[in-house]
């Protein structure tokens, strides 16, 4: 029969007055109505229970990132988490909560049921319809060697550097409560500002260039053969704190191993040169030139620095301000002791703190304490924070911009000899696009944070610096990074849904 037909008899059959019709009709009304409402109540409680899921997936996860805890304990960790992912103004009401942790298995079972009120259903006598959902965590036992990149410039101080310690010490306490092997988590941390800084211990050792080899070691003074370390120890008031310089493209980001059969491949110790004397927009002149004559040749003098005396807040290490540093290591006190040493000053350069945390994640020099990467049994990641753009300052003098692990613009190691300091910034762009390229191709996990940052193209950038979109953690608040570093927590512990 036609549906039209069917439809015309349906109406015929409703307009009959006739004998008991009408009254037939209208009885049936009922169930028809209670049938049609109820599958919106049924809708709701379906509506209800994927909600359900969601908040116990989370539940279980929250637990299964915290190591021996008791059933208990986990109860609360589950009952917090599903206040925040399953709120009351949500469709029904959440009861008879459980929480399984089975340590001879390391599961975690969540279990509930929401309780979803009917409206229609209630005509006959069902009031509510009780859904329910079982969500189950299994910790894996995949070791992990974790390196932080975290920006320490000066626009982090304040509350922004509390919060940061406070992350990145939440971060390495999960971790570390997770393993059971003691060997079964690394840590390394490499705080970045313009420069990084490897930790003094290094002083003239053969990978720091020692012997003044690398065409970047005083590139500025003419190639006359100038050697960073003896300009240290000619100063009567000035050592070498412990910052590097930048390799020349593409080694200023990547793997390759020093070594002295190759001189570019070794590391320069950061030296800032005495700027000339002649000319108020020069920003570090710390010495007297001597005698007048040419930019260049107040640059080149050499003499300036013998038993020099060096103004503060100027001089060779100005724009080392990071603390040095910390290798990978199994030692939970030794991470938490340098997060806390960590403080903010400086302008940002993050290709630079990309760069030496891939060489800190490495087995080669010159860190060494990484697996190979070819071990199967360790996952490799790596967490890059930064509040800011990176930054290399232009500036209208001879040498173009502000001296920076880059050196100087004019002689042109980033690639360009501008002074232009949004070309300059988009130089640093293109290289952190580059070293985060390289971490994922050596197969590290790579996660990305931005920290309060009001820049779209920074935002977007980082994001494609993460391993997955997934990966990327926009934090406009302090508590939202407190948010991303426990979050990044779960992921590292490779925890999985299994049902």
């Amino acid at each position: 029969m036609a549906i039209s037909t069917w439809l015309a008899r349906l109406g015929q059959f409703a307009r009959n007055t006739r004998g008991n019709v009408a009254m037939i009709f209208s009885l049936a009304l009922v169930p028809i109505t209670v049938l049609g409402g109820g599958a919106i109540d049924f809708n709701q409680a379906m509506n209800a229970r994927t909600r359900l899921a969601q908040a116990l997936d989370a539940a279980a996860l929250a637990v299964g990132t915290r190591a021996d805890v008791s059933n208990s304990e986990a109860l609360t960790i589950a009952n917090d988490f599903i206040e925040a992912n399953y709120p009351s103004r949500e469709i029904g009401v959440i009861q008879n909560l459980n929480v399984d942790v089975d340590d001879e298995t390391d599961t975690i079972t969540v279990t509930a049921e929401a309780k979803v009120g009917t409206s229609i259903l209630g005509l006959i006598g069902i009031e509510y319809i009780t859904v329910d959902w079982e969500s189950e965590v299994v910790r894996a036992r995949q070791n992990l060697e974790l390196v932080m990149v975290l920006d320490n410039t000066g626009s982090m101080g304040g509350s922004r550097i509390s919060a940061l310690r406070g992350a990145a010490t939440l971060l390495t306490e999960i971790l570390f409560d997770a393993a059971e092997d003691p060997d079964a988590v690394k840590i390394g941390l490499v705080p970045f500002a313009a420069t990084v800084n490897v930790g003094t211990q290094f002083e003239r050792v053969w990978w720091m260039d020692p012997d003044a080899r690398s065409p970047q070691h005083a590139d500025w003074s003419g190639n006359t053969g100038a050697n960073h370390w003896d300009l240290f120890d000619d100063m009567r008031n000035e050592e070498w704190e412990g910052c590097v310089e930048s390799r020349s493209i593409p080694m200023d980001i990547n793997d390759t191993p020093p070594s002295n059969g190759n001189p570019s491949s070794l590391f320069v110790p950061y030296f800032a040169p005495d700027e000339p004397d002649n000319d108020r927009d020069y920003r570090n002149d710390y010495l007297r030139d001597g005698t007048s004559g040419s930019w260049s040749t107040r640059l080149r003098r050499l003499s300036k620095y013998r038993n020099a005396r060096v103004r503060a807040d100027y001089g060779p290490n100005m724009r080392c301000t990071t603390t040095p540093i910390t290798a990978l290591t199994n030692n939970e006190r030794t991470v938490l002791n340098a997060i806390n040493r960590m403080g903010a000053s400086g302008t940002t350069n993050i290709p630079q703190g990309v760069g030496w945390g891939i060489r800190v994640i490495s087995p080669g020099q010159p860190f060494t304490e990484g697996v190979s990467w070819a071990d199967d049994d360790f996952i490799k990641a790596m967490v890059i924070l930064t509040d800011g753009d990176n930054v290399m300052s232009g500036r209208s003098t001879s040498l173009r911009s502000d001296y920076g692990a880059y050196g100087f613009s004019r002689f042109g190691r980033l690639g360009t000899t501008t002074s232009s300091s949004s070309t300059l910034r988009n130089r640093l762009n293109d290289r952190l696009e580059a070293a985060c390229d390289e971490a994922k191709e050596l197969g590290i996990r790579v996660y990305a944070i931005t920290f309060q940052v009001n820049s779209s193209s920074t935002r977007r950038l980082m994001e494609s610096c993460a391993s997955h979109p997934s990966l990327y953690f926009d934090s406009p608040s302090n508590q939202a990074l407190r948010d991303a570093f426990e979050m990044i927590a779960g992921d590292l512990t490779n925890l999985r849904l299994s049902r």
